[in-house]
């Protein structure tokens, strides 16, 4: 055998080897769609074996003339006869027939067989042809023009794969999703595998597929092959052994199936640079071409692309990332490498995805390509090919039982296989049922009839119930009227007792201490005899007068309104009015102390109104403690809003020397019991007064201070306790 001969010999092997892509596809479909569309994959395969062979054969081997020195487009020929039968030719039809099968898992489930044959139609005979031509072509007056520019691609990483899956996600995407896939009702699974042993097995029959592809060229460029197939086998175990550790750290994200995607994708990775990688750098590109393909089939799916079994995804990404690492090959010129290559991969994904656009934008006019959802509920199988499954069998019968019976009814139990046998197990189970239904009925006449004698007597036993039950339910209800009326009675005597004790301490504990300086201001006058010592004692008894005068007043205000219940009728007033009359009498005080204060109230509160006696007490005491609390320099804010719920918000802030959390205490409950040391007097009325008030009215009384810092108050009214908004006059 001369070397010719040997050469051809050997291609002819390569192009038998790479047929096993089709088994391979259709195996690795099979398994992974529903049972009901395993007859549609099947048919799908043999309909695009037959299509691509012989379009290849009359057409595409002429378009991609590999041997031709066209830049674009090969020139023939056409319909090539006996003559022309040689290895490349064979080899051409088989790598063809093997890229088109990529189209078929993206558009699983849905489309029809004539949709999906226009697909592999304008595949190998429009898109395919050009790309092999730009990235292949080579000869004495020219190359492709991606050759030309020094674009490398031994085994199809994107030639074949990139091509492959950038067409099937276009097609995918103008098919339109799966029912339920992305309806937001609920999310239909990616892949419901009925086999996944039959996956397996076309994984590997897959491998020796594309095995094939890359011997065949590998043979045209020269290089030995041993090392472009052991660099495939590495990629493809480090992807899968990659998927496996994920799925081993999240199961839930990285299932079993995941590892079918990552098999597949290590070898399509390092399918562009096989012969340049050395085995360390294949399996990292093994590694990194699966975790492309999972980043992929993330974000087809989030671009809402229905990618049935996630074969473009696969597919487009490992290609695309193993063309590009190539980049990492070249010693002098990476990054123009890189820019090569990426330029290649975009023409390439670009020219793929517009022209099955284009063609099923139009072919969608003519044809129909997709299923209705009625014949994608019940499955391919029937829909498009008039063939079933004993399990559609089973469910098809059950279904005719639901819809035409109101009882159990038997199903057809003559078969012989699988399906008569449940079928004859269930018609056991129905008489079963039945049996059972019988004598529960039995058994409900017998307990109506016992139920019929004893109705009557128990309707009159239940109308003496019903009559001693209401007068029980009348006495009741006056002694519960009456109860309540005596501790209601006595809760307010003990409460006045205990009020009334406790305003006798107050009053003590209050006056004691200004009474004793008045007192000891009169012995110091009666003993002097200097007229400006007279005259100082006169102001200074002057001042404790009015601010005993004050605390009296305090007191007695405190002790009316402990008294009351409920809020006193009053009259309103608008809230901005009493603001602004808070504002005016005391802006003089805190000037006269060099304080800054700052009154601010939001549009939101016009027009609400509040009781003026209530409102202008608490925030005349909030202002008046905050201004002598806090020292010159200083600032005090009073600012007024609406809450969300209609209720008016209230709140002073002072700079001042702050509260400590006992004194606190003590000016919000003065009637406690308290020891006061020598130098010690009980706190003013003035905190105690407002929480009354706001208490009164249904408000909430809250404050903070630290001391140092400064203290806030807010006050809060709710919305029973304001009147409606007071119209503005026009």
């Amino acid at each position: 055998m001369d070397v010719q001969h040997a050469n051809d010999a050997w291609l002819v092997a390569a192009t038998l080897c790479a047929f096993l892509v089709l088994a391979g596809q259709v195996t690795l479909e099979s398994g992974l769609v529903r049972a009901k569309h395993s007859v549609n994959a099947a048919a799908k395969a043999l309909v695009q074996a037959g299509l691509s062979v012989l379009i290849i054969w009359a057409i595409g081997e002429g378009l991609m003339a590999t041997g031709d020195g066209h830049r674009l487009i090969g020139h023939g020929p056409f319909l090539p006869g006996a003559e022309a039968a040689g290895p490349i030719l064979l080899f051409h039809i088989a790598l063809a027939a093997g890229a088109a099968t990529i189209l078929s898992g993206p558009l699983a489930e849905r489309t029809t067989l004539r949709g999906y044959a226009l697909a592999v139609a304008v595949f190998t005979a429009v898109i395919l042809p050009p790309v092999v031509h730009w990235a292949w072509a080579v000869s004495a007056d020219g190359a492709g023009w991606l050759k030309a520019i020094g674009f490398i691609d031994l085994a199809g990483g994107a030639v074949i794969h990139v091509t492959g899956g950038a067409a099937a996600l276009a097609a995918a995407w103008m098919i339109g999703p799966r029912s339920g896939r992305f309806d937001g009702v609920r999310r239909l699974p990616v892949i419901q595998s009925q086999s996944f042993p039959f996956a397996a097995l076309g994984v590997l029959l897959l491998w020796l597929g594309w095995f094939g592809i890359a011997a065949g060229q590998t043979m045209a460029a020269g290089v030995p092959l041993a090392p472009v197939v052991l660099n495939l086998v590495l990629a493809g175990a480090a992807g899968i052994a990659a998927v496996f550790v994920l799925n081993q750290l999240r199961p839930a994200e990285v299932t079993v199936i995941h590892l079918v995607h990552a098999a597949l994708a290590g070898v399509i990775a390092a399918g562009a640079g096989a012969q340049l990688f050395s085995p360390a750098g294949a399996v990292a590109i093994g590694t990194a071409g699966a975790l492309a393909a999972l980043v992929g089939a993330r974000l087809v799916e989030a671009l809402k692309i229905d990618d049935a079994l996630g074969m473009a995804s696969v597919h487009l990404f490992a290609g695309a990332l193993g063309t590009l690492a190539l980049a990492t090959t070249s010693g002098e010129a990476p990054f123009m490498l890189l820019a090569v290559q990426a330029l290649g991969v975009l023409a390439i994904a670009g020219f793929a995805s517009g022209m099955m656009t284009l063609a099923l934008a139009g072919g969608r006019m003519i044809l129909k390509l997709r299923v209705d959802a009625d014949q994608e509920r019940i499955g391919l199988n029937v829909a498009e090919h008039g063939m079933t499954t004993d399990v559609a069998l089973l469910v098809g019968q059950m279904s005719a039982v639901n819809r035409h019976s109101s009882s159990f009814a038997y199903l057809d139990a003559d078969g012989d296989g699988e399906i008569g046998q449940v079928a004859r197990e269930y018609n056991r189970a129905v008489d079963i049922f039945r049996a059972q239904i019988t004598g529960v009925k039995t058994e409900l006449s017998q307990a109506e009839a016992v139920i019929d004698e004893t109705s009557a007597a128990f309707a009159r036993l239940q109308a003496d119930l019903a009559q001693r039950d209401e007068k029980l339910e009348e006495a009741a209800r006056e002694v519960a009227l009456l109860t309540d009326q005596l501790a209601r009675s006595l809760v307010t005597v003990q409460g006045l007792k205990s009020l009334r004790i406790g305003l006798v301490k107050l009053v003590g504990r209050t006056f004691r201490a200004p009474i004793e300086r008045l007192h000891a201001m009169a012995k110091r006058a009666e003993a002097t005899r200097e007229p400006a010592d007279i005259d100082a004692l006169i102001e200074a008894a002057r001042e404790e007068s009015a601010r005993l005068a004050r605390r009296l007043a305090d007191v007695i205000d405190y002790a009316e309104v402990s008294t009351f219940e409920t809020p006193p009728a009053t009259d309103r007033m608008a809230v901005e009015k009493l603001i602004a009359e808070i504002n005016m009498i005391y802006r003089p005080r805190a000037d006269a102390k060099r304080l800054k204060l700052r009154v601010v109230w939001g549009p939101e509160i016009s027009g609400m109104a509040a009781s003026a006696t209530a409102l202008r007490r608490i925030m005349g005491e909030l202002v008046g403690n905050a201004i002598d609390r806090t020292g010159s320099g200083g600032l005090v804010s009073l600012s007024a809003q609406r809450g969300g719920d209609g209720q008016l918000i209230l709140d002073v802030v002072d700079s001042g020397a702050g509260i400590s959390p006992g004194a606190i205490a003590a000016a919000l409950d003065p009637l406690a019991e308290r020891i006061y040391g020598a130098d010690e007097e009980p706190a003013g009325l003035g905190l105690a007064l407002v929480k009354k008030l706001v208490d009164l009215y249904g408000g909430t009384f809250t404050i903070r201070s630290k001391p140092g810092i400064g203290t806030q108050v807010r006050v809060m009214i709710r919305p029973a306790h304001l009147s409606e908004p007071i119209a503005r006059p026009a």
